[in-house]
């Protein structure tokens, strides 16, 4: 009976189902990393660096999840135990300790270094002069209130929810822009998406954020943080307009508030006559 060359001998069942194995999970996770795992697009400059860091540690978390993973389904399969034999055992194998110990270790410091650099850029407050618009924004459950430096506010009391219409921050694009984030009542977390950057608001503290928007537009923002029953009707918008669109908008909410501001001081419509 004639033999198969050795160098033919065809993979076992075993072998061809952990290899489509691999496959799909190699499959899968690049179709999740293309289109779920992607975060909103960026519209400010801290935000594009937020988007580099995250792809970068997206493909080095998937590449050591699609690693182990497919180490753990091939030694499923390839060394099931057929008999009474075992495998070779390795004990205290320096290269393997060595390699398992300075990799990771490697990368992490390499995603520590530039996380660290851009957490001190987001948390360290602009210059006060290099600022533009400085806004108060205050969560109530379950409403966000904007104030403006004037005394110009957005949505002063809750809103219809039956014909829920989102109150607007509007800002000027291309200028630094500071919010002030506070609470009222609970904890809640101002989010405007596509600055990839939330801070919580929490009774009794005043957090910050700042960024430079850097196109015109109206993008979406909540509250992150449950907050109670109609958490998610706690919604707003940011409304990026150019600093002329923004001063003309600015003006018509101080005349419809009864507010006329003159060389820098509020005056009431009352006292203007």
């Amino acid at each position: 009976m004639n033999q198969p060359p050795a160098g033919s001998r065809k993979p076992s069942t075993g072998t061809i189902v952990a290899g489509l194995l691999i496959l799909a999970v190699i499959a899968i996770t690049v179709l999740g990393a293309l289109t779920a795992l992607q975060p909103p697009d960026s519209v400010t400059e801290l935000g594009d660096r937020v988007w580099v860091l995250y792809q970068a540690t997206l493909v080095v978390s998937l590449a050591v999840y699609v690693l182990v993973t497919s180490a753990i389904i091939w030694a499923v399969f390839h060394f099931k135990r057929r008999g009474p034999a075992i495998p070779d055992q390795v004990h205290g194998s320096t290269v393997l300790e060595l390699t398992w110990t300075v990799v990771p270790v490697l990368i992490l410091v390499a995603l520590f270094v530039p996380s660290f650099i851009l957490l001190r850029d987001i948390k360290t407050p602009p210059n006060e002069e290099d600022v533009y618009l400085t806004v108060e924004a205050v969560a109530h459950q379950w409403w966000w209130e904007f104030i403006y430096p004037d005394g110009t506010r957005i949505q002063q009391t809750p809103p219809n929810y039956d014909d829920l219409v989102p109150p607007a921050l509007v800002v000027p694009t291309d200028q630094i822009v500071v919010v002030k984030v506070r609470s009222t009542d609970v904890v809640h977390s101002f989010y405007a998406v596509n600055t990839l950057y939330k801070v919580q608001a929490i009774p009794g503290t005043v957090n910050q954020l700042h960024f430079k928007i850097e196109d015109e537009g109206v993008y979406y923002g909540q509250c992150y943080q449950f907050c109670g029953l109609r958490h998610s009707d706690m919604l707003f918008v940011l409304d990026a307009r150019t600093t002329a669109d923004y001063e003309t908008w600015l003006r018509e909410q101080q005349s419809a508030q009864g507010i006329d501001v003159r060389d820098g001081t509020r005056v009431t419509q009352a006292e203007g006559r």
